[in-house]
């Protein structure tokens, strides 16, 4: 019979050891993951737009009397077709503002050196007189400053010219995820049968419940980040369309990009454009957007606590830690893929407890 503070030192070593264990084989699959998942890439997407077009499917096939291979290839021409139009006018927008943007930046850059240059005055006069070595130090930032912007730009416009360069890999990579997204959806009862014919009963049935599990805390996760994402990007262009903002479009894309990032968040853009107006002494616009910047603020909390509460969410701490590991791990694509992998965790440990009962 062992002490029972020897068993206790037992099991709490057992349970470190496979917690540590369990954190370890999450690390080198986010790390594996870099290398695996150009490779399965467009089955991947294929599998969760399968998923996403199946209620589609069914109520075509119901209403209409349509065979389920006419029912797919229907829905996603509707899927793809409607998405692809929005996609190429949003990319033509986005690179002729690109463009302009990088042509009058050098103009930009130059008042902004001299407004910035304007306030130096200003501060000596505040703080005495300032040792040549900070001003100097200061002019140079300045210097700094507009160059980092310039070519902050330049790399944008010619990293997304690049993009739409790689055509022959993106038709590749587009032809692969429609082909697989038919095959999987027309043949989704015989891919199920074989699967559960592959594997011992009761694990095929089990295993397919668990990836219906995974596959609905996606949909429900990126459904609710797409609504949200969404509004704030079409309130914002518009709010920008009605001050008069030469690139509306690209400022709603950088708005809603930074709302995907916890913490960040709209002000990332609003703030600097606010402090922007207000040192050139255009009052009016600043207000404006202020105005607006609180508009969105407003309607996303609002909606937020709706949004999420219909769908999966995840607390933005955990979000965050998620994105950040992605990060450092495999680089930017781990943005995506560390949300990713923590809803699937979460859908697994939900599903494997469901599947208990």
């Amino acid at each position: 019979m062992l002490p029972g503070w020897y068993r206790r030192a037992l099991n709490t070593i057992v349970l470190t050891g496979a917690g540590l264990l369990i954190l370890l084989a999450t690390v080198a699959a986010i790390w594996l993951s870099k290398y695996i998942f150009p490779a399965v890439l467009p089955f991947i997407v294929a599998m969760f737009v399968s998923f996403m077009i199946e209620p589609m499917i069914n109520a075509l096939q119901q209403r209409f009397k349509l065979s389920r291979a006419l029912a797919t290839g229907f829905s996603m021409l509707v899927v793809f077709g409607g998405l692809g139009t929005i996609l190429v006018l949003l990319i033509i927008q986005l690179v002729a503002e690109l463009i302009s943007l990088s042509a009058s930046l050098p103009e930009i850059t130059r008042e902004v050196r001299h407004y910035i240059e304007q306030l130096i005055p200003v501060v000596m006069r505040f703080y005495g007189d300032l040792p040549m070595e900070v001003v100097s130090y200061l002019q140079e930032a300045i210097r700094d400053l507009g160059r980092m912007l310039q070519s902050l730009v330049e790399v944008a416009a010619t990293s997304l010219l690049a993009f739409l360069s790689l055509v022959p890999g993106t038709v590749v990579l587009v032809i692969v995820t429609l082909l697989a997204t038919y095959f999987i959806t027309k043949d989704r009862r015989a891919i199920g049968n074989f699967w559960r014919r592959l594997l011992p009963s009761p694990y095929g049935d089990k295993s397919i419940n668990v990836i219906n599990h995974v596959l609905q805390a996606f949909w429900s996760y990126l459904k609710a980040q797409s609504i949200l994402v969404t509004i704030t990007m079409i309130i914002s262009t518009i709010g920008f369309y009605m001050v008069g903002a030469e690139y509306a479009i690209t400022l709603g894309l950088l708005v809603g990009l930074f709302d995907i990032i916890p913490v960040l968040g709209p002000a990332t853009v609003f703030i600097p454009l606010v402090l922007w107006f207000i040192l050139v002494g255009n009052i009016g616009i600043s207000i404006k957007l202020t105005i607006l910047y609180i508009i969105i603020l407003v309607v996303r909390q609002l909606l937020e606590a709706r949004v999420v509460a219909a769908n999966l969410g995840l607390h933005p701490l955990a979000t965050l830690m998620a994105m950040y590991a992605g990060l450092k791990l495999i680089g930017f694509t781990g943005l995506i893929i560390g949300p990713i992998l923590l809803i699937a965790i979460q859908a697994s440990l939900k599903a494997g407890n469901f599947l208990k009962r």
